[in-house]
């Protein structure tokens, strides 16, 4: 294919909107958890709203698996989801050890457009509870633990400035996708609908098709629950996007003689080594070893150098607030 052009490439994006009390005080908690205590519930207390709770949840509509909302194993906090009206709602004052079906009806903007405001069913496994306990926010015990400050506001403050810190971060992350798709546009290729569906099926068989296989789930419905994530429209657009990106960046590589740096590769190495914990020498010895691992750091390492280059050819401008 032709490499699409970089000229006059440039973005508009819209500043960041500010905190909300509710934002910071839910990140203070989560970051503060590690020093809040847990206590197992026994089969015979009832769940109560702030309370961990390990499930199961399969979602279906029309008799048909909902698309992504198969989960097993996973810890929720006990809090209302505006997503799924009256779900978790429905688990307070249950028993840890219940299993129960909840009927709801799917808001107006769930994330699967086809469901928007259909009738679902969802049948929940609750395998465990605990409740959790923070200590006095604002006792200097905590706050030494805690080490974000001397003071409660002080505290405050310094998470607001990690959560900006953050936003920050991911504003960058926006420039770059907005920048990438409109590469992206300008890529006059056709993306075939095998391969899109190449694509969602690998996606698929390692999250939701292997947990479908761990509930017990039949052949059937595993297919079902793949066909449903093969015709959701949103998904296809994102994977095909995702895939001319990665042919559009392989052939302006490849136009304007782009390769890897030494540099470049030695810091996603790096990175790899501090993810693990393991000394960097240990990292390279056991990518040498395996080869579909090192072709991984190689694909990496070109795609970061692709969007380098593509990024300094952009020009980004920001939106009035």
């Amino acid at each position: 294919m032709e490499a699409p052009s970089l000229e006059d490439l440039s973005v508009t994006i819209s500043p960041p909107e500010a905190f909300t009390p509710e934002q910071v005080q839910d990140r203070f908690l989560e970051l503060a958890r590690p020093l809040a205590t847990e206590r197992f519930r026994y089969p015979s207390e009832k769940l109560a709203w702030g309370d961990e709770v390990l499930l199961d949840i399969v979602g279906f509509s029309r008799g048909k698996l909902i698309p992504f909302s198969v989960r097993a194993g996973e810890w929720i906090r006990l809090a209302p989801e505006p997503l799924l009206p009256g779900l978790y709602e429905s688990l307070v004052g249950r028993s840890p050890r219940e299993n129960l079906t909840v009927d709801l009806t799917l808001p107006g903007d769930y994330p699967v457009e086809s469901l928007r405001g259909a009738p679902a069913r969802f049948t929940l496994q609750i395998k465990g509870a605990r409740e959790v306990t923070y200590p006095e926010l604002s006792s200097p015990a905590f706050l030494r633990a805690f080490g974000y400050g001397a003071t409660l506001a002080e505290a405050t403050r310094a998470v607001l400035r990690q959560m900006e810190a953050e936003a920050s971060q991911l504003l960058l992350c926006q420039v770059q996708r907005q920048v990438l798709a409109k590469v992206a546009e300008r890529t006059r290729v056709k993306v075939p609908a095998s391969l899109i569906d190449e694509e969602i099926r690998r996606r698929w068989s390692t999250s939701e098709g292997r947990t479908l296989s761990e509930l017990g789930f039949d052949e059937a419905r595993r297919e079902e629950s793949l066909r449903g994530w093969l015709q959701d429209a949103p998904t296809r657009a994102e994977v095909e996007l995702r895939l001319r990106i990665a042919l559009a960046l392989g052939a302006i590589c490849k136009r304007d003689g782009v390769t890897p740096s030494r540099e470049k590769v030695e810091k996603i190495l790096l990175d790899e080594a501090n993810a693990s914990g393991l000394p960097l020498e240990e990292v390279v010895a056991a990518l040498g070893a395996e080869p579909e691992n090192l072709a991984r750091i190689d694909q990496v390492a070109w795609h970061l150098t692709a969007v380098d280059h593509v990024m300094s050819r952009a020009k980004v401008h920001m939106a009035k607030a």
